[in-house]
């Protein structure tokens, strides 16, 4: 039984992998590449790594997955669209693309960036 419950758990975890890196291939990687490596002229997300460190810099990374970015390469659409779920999980992804270190994202700190409807020109770097 103990075996059987171990097995469904760990293919949880497998289906819940292979749906973030679905959600990232139809929402990131387009612009930001399969390993957050950059797809010209859209940057690569190395240089989000000091962000997840920091409150303001966890909260920079929720506003800009939920409202955009105006960037140099143009603008990057927001996603509030997705679900609290989705955002979290695909910062997380993120940060172990990076290889960053600090908690998981939370459904809840993505909740409490909602509503806001900031436009992409308002979102600034910490």
């Amino acid at each position: 039984m103990k075996r059987a419950l171990l097995v469904l758990f760990l293919l949880g975890l497998s289906a819940s992998a292979q749906g973030v890196e679905a959600l990232w291939a139809r929402t990131c990687a387009q612009c930001h590449g399969e390993r957050a490596q950059g797809v010209r002229p859209y940057p690569g997300l190395q240089g989000a790594l000091p962000l997840f460190a920091t409150p303001e810099g966890r909260r920079y990374l929720v506003l800009v997955v939920l409202y955009g970015k105006k960037g140099e390469a143009g603008l990057m659409p927001g996603f509030a669209q997705l679900k609290d779920e989705e955002v979290a999980a695909l910062l997380n992804h993120l940060m172990a693309l990076l290889k960053a270190k600090g908690e998981p994202f939370k459904p809840e700190e993505v909740r409490k960036e909602r509503g806001q409807n900031l436009a992409p020109d308002r979102i600034q770097r910490p």
